[in-house]
């Protein structure tokens, strides 16, 4: 069944509000009317019936034209007409008797009653033909009343409507924003949070193009190096050393594509939701990471300094803090040169290192001093509840990782 508009529930509703207003007028009005009639009719007939002296009565039918007055005594109506001597005390309209219609007014005293009548037929016609106008006028009110109900519900309706149609003929790829001509406090209300939604919708657009040109980067670059490895095995008569050599570039590059499929499962897994935490020593892991790439250091002629507190204990989860001061290391080793200073304190981790001049500088410009990338980083952080700010001063790089003073504390 089709669901039923705004501009439907509208109408009904000012419909339905209207005839509730309009149908106690109409009944106080009717009730007004038929008091007015009766007061008309009981002050014309008591002026015929003040001339009765019904202290000293007789029985009397006396005529005039359209108005009859009888006086009687209880048990003597010969001369009366029953359906008037059937009657009780007070004002009567609408009592039918020798084809006519007549209104009433009985009155009575020590057992003698008087009555006065006035023939009311073609008045009670003429009501009737008006009553019948006013019957269709009525109707004809109500028609035109739902029409206008119908036109001022459509008119509060066009801000949605236009605003409908807008959406509907506005392009996926449109980011301007959505205006009305309507000023009204709800509808800008409306318009201003449609508008901050496709610019956050927009926001989170983008960031998923650069994501994925991001991992387009992050997985061309160790697929080269395990395809370079592969041709290298391939060589005939390839020196055992080689062969090594290309075997553990292989390993390493795998164990990098394996942690970044976990870096990667975890972030479209989580979203934004927080992560569990536990006691992790930074200094621990970043010694273990030195290490790890202790090696490759020397290989470069570079050397590291360290200053670090002599233990830095936070709140975090150990899998993801091994995975961003990892990237952080294996990246100086690989697009810096000379010293490489690190500092670490409970509120920050801070790593500086000159920029290898070999480096591409589309490759620095695009990574940064990050293996992972700035995009993925930024997020673990995130999901971390650290900071990641970048720092260059000319040939100097610098990555800062702000650890926040509620994550960390120090113990001696």
């Amino acid at each position: 069944m089709r669901p039923r508009s705004l501009q439907q529930r509208i109408a009904i509703y000012l419909t339905f509000f209207s005839l509730l207003v309009a149908f106690p007028l109409i009944l106080v009005g009717a009730f007004m009317n038929e008091r007015a009639e009766q007061e008309f009719w009981k002050q014309m007939l008591s002026a015929e019936l003040n001339a009765v002296d019904l202290n000293h009565p007789q029985n009397v039918a006396s005529h005039h034209g359209a108005l009859n007055s009888y006086v009687w005594r209880s048990g003597e109506t010969t001369q009366v007409p029953p359906q008037i001597a059937a009657l009780g005390v007070g004002v009567h309209d609408g009592v039918h008797y020798a084809g006519r219609q007549w209104a009433v007014l009985v009155r009575e005293h020590a057992g003698v009653r008087a009555a006065a009548s006035i023939d009311i037929t073609e008045l009670e016609s003429e009501e009737a033909t008006l009553s019948a106008w006013a019957i269709a006028l009525t109707v004809l009110a109500i028609g035109l009343l739902l029409a206008a109900l119908h036109w001022l519900a459509k008119r509060a309706v066009d801000p949605v409507t236009e605003l409908s149609a807008q959406l509907q003929t506005r392009a996926p790829t449109t980011t301007t924003a959505v205006i009305t001509r309507f000023k009204e406090r709800e509808i800008t209300a409306v318009v201003d949070s449609l508008n901050g939604f496709i610019a956050r919708l927009h926001e989170h657009v983008q960031r998923e193009r650069q994501f994925v040109e991001t991992m387009s980067h992050e997985l061309r670059t160790p697929l080269a190096v395990i395809l370079g490895a592969v041709e290298v095995l391939e060589l005939p008569g390839i020196h055992e050393v080689r062969r090594k050599a290309a075997l553990a570039r292989v390993r390493q590059t795998a164990r990098g594509l394996f942690e970044l499929a976990q870096v990667l499962l975890f972030l479209s897994d989580r979203k934004d939701a927080s992560v569990a935490q536990t006691p992790v020593a930074l200094n621990e892991v970043l010694k273990r990471s030195l290490e790890l790439f202790e090696q490759e250091f020397a290989a470069k002629g570079m050397h590291v300094e360290l200053a670090t507190q002599e233990s830095v204990v936070v709140d975090a989860e150990p899998s993801l803090c091994a995975t961003v001061i990892n990237n952080l290391i294996r990246n100086c080793c690989d697009h810096g040169s000379g010293a490489v200073e690190i500092s670490l304190s409970a509120h920050s981790l801070t790593i500086s290192n000159r920029i290898d001049s070999a480096a591409e500088p589309e490759d620095l410009a695009w990574r940064g001093n990050i293996g992972l990338g700035l995009d993925l980083i930024g997020r673990i952080c995130a999901q971390l509840g650290w900071r990641l700010q970048i720092l260059s001063e000319g040939d100097v790089f610098r990555v800062e990782v702000v650890i926040g003073p509620s994550a960390g504390h120090e113990s001696n």
